[in-house]
C-alpha cells in the first residue's frame, strides 16, 4: 500500500515541515501544502532534501482548503492512505513502519493512530487494543492521528467541509465533521494503538471558555455531524458536561450564557 505525509502550513512555516519530516521522508513520500499571504516572498528550499517531498505553493487561506489540496494531490499522485499533519508535528520512523505494515489489513477502513507529546507521552487516554470508532468518537480524534483511505474518500466525494477550521467561518472542527461524514456514508474508522506523531501539550480547547465564537462554534459542529435532534443532545449534554458538572474556573460565561451561544450555533447551523 502506498502512503504519504500530508503537511499543511504557512509562508515560512514551509522550512519547520521540512525539518520536522526528515526523518519521516526516509520511511514515506511527503507533500506539503504551503499557504502563500505574499505573492512576493522567496522562499528558498536549495538547501533542503527534497527527493521524497513534494511542495504545493497556494495563494489562498483556510486549514481545511489546505487539507483538500492534499487530499487531492494524495489521490492524483496514486497514493492509497494520506496521513493528515501540520508543521510543527514531528514523527516515529519505527511508528511509520508498524503503521505502513498494518495498512494492507485495512483496505476498506480509515485509521486513527495515536500520539505523543514533547516528553515521549501519550497525548491523551488511548485504549490498548483496536476497536472501531462510534459516532461520538470522531469527536476526540486529533488531526494529527489520522491516516485516511484515499479510494474511499474518492469513492463517496468526501472532503473537508471549509466552513470549519482554522481560517474558516467556524474556526474548530474540521477533523470531526470529515469523519463523521465517513462515518454516515457507511465507513468505517479504527483506531490502532501505534504512536506514530508527536506533538507538544496544547491548551486550545480552554479558549471555549473565554471565547464566544469558539463556544458558538461548539453548537454548529454538533448540529453538523448529528443531525437535528441527536445534534441537540450532544449540544445540552457538552453544555452540562463543561459548564454545569464540572465547570471551568477559568470560563467567563455563566451557565445560561454559555447555553445560549452554543443554541445560537446549532440554529444557525441549521439555516444554512
Amino acid at each position: 500500500m502506498k502512503i504519504a505525509i500530508g503537511i499543511s502550513t504557512m509562508n515560512e512555516g514551509v522550512f519547520r515541515a521540512l525539518t520536522n519530516s526528515k526523518e519521516a521522508s526516509r520511511v514515506c513520500d511527503i507533500i506539503i501544502c504551503q499557504q502563500v499571504t505574499d505573492k512576493a516572498a522567496a522562499f528558498s528550499m536549495d538547501n533542503h532534501d527534497l527527493s521524497s517531498v513534494n511542495v504545493i505553493t497556494k495563494f489562498e487561506t483556510g486549514l481545511s482548503r489546505s487539507r483538500n489540496t492534499l487530499l487531492q494531490a494524495a489521490i492524483d499522485q496514486g497514493y492509497d492512505f494520506l496521513i493528515i499533519s501540520d508543521d510543527d508535528v514531528k514523527y516515529s520512523p519505527e511508528g511509520l513502519r508498524e503503521l505502513i505494515d498494518n495498512l494492507s489489513a485495512y483496505r476498506h477502513q480509515h485509521l486513527q493512530f495515536q500520539s505523543t507529546n514533547e516528553h515521549g507521552k501519550l497525548r491523551k487516554k488511548y485504549k490498548n487494543q483496536s476497536f472501531t470508532l462510534s459516532s461520538l468518537d470522531v469527536l476526540k480524534v486529533s488531526s494529527i492521528e489520522m491516516c485516511l483511505n484515499l479510494g474511499l474518500l474518492k469513492q463517496q466525494n468526501i472532503c473537508f467541509d471549509e466552513s470549519f477550521g482554522l481560517g474558516a467561518v467556524w474556526p474548530v472542527g474540521e477533523e470531526a465533521v470529515v469523519l463523521a461524514d465517513m462515518q454516515n456514508s457507511g465507513q468505517e474508522i479504527v483506531f490502532l494503538p501505534i504512536a506514530v506523531t508527536n506533538h507538544p501539550d496544547e491548551s486550545t480547547g480552554e479558549k471555549l471558555y473565554y471565547d464566544a465564537l469558539m463556544l458558538k462554534s461548539r453548537g454548529v459542529l454538533f448540529r453538523r455531524c448529528y443531525g437535528a435532534a441527536k445534534g441537540l443532545m450532544v449540544t445540552l449534554l457538552f453544555w452540562m458536561r463543561k459548564f454545569v458538572i464540572r465547570p471551568s474556573d477559568k470560563n467567563k460565561f455563566g451557565k445560561l450564557t454559555s447555553l445560549k451561544l452554543l443554541i445560537k450555533g446549532y440554529v444557525e447551523c441549521g439555516k444554512s
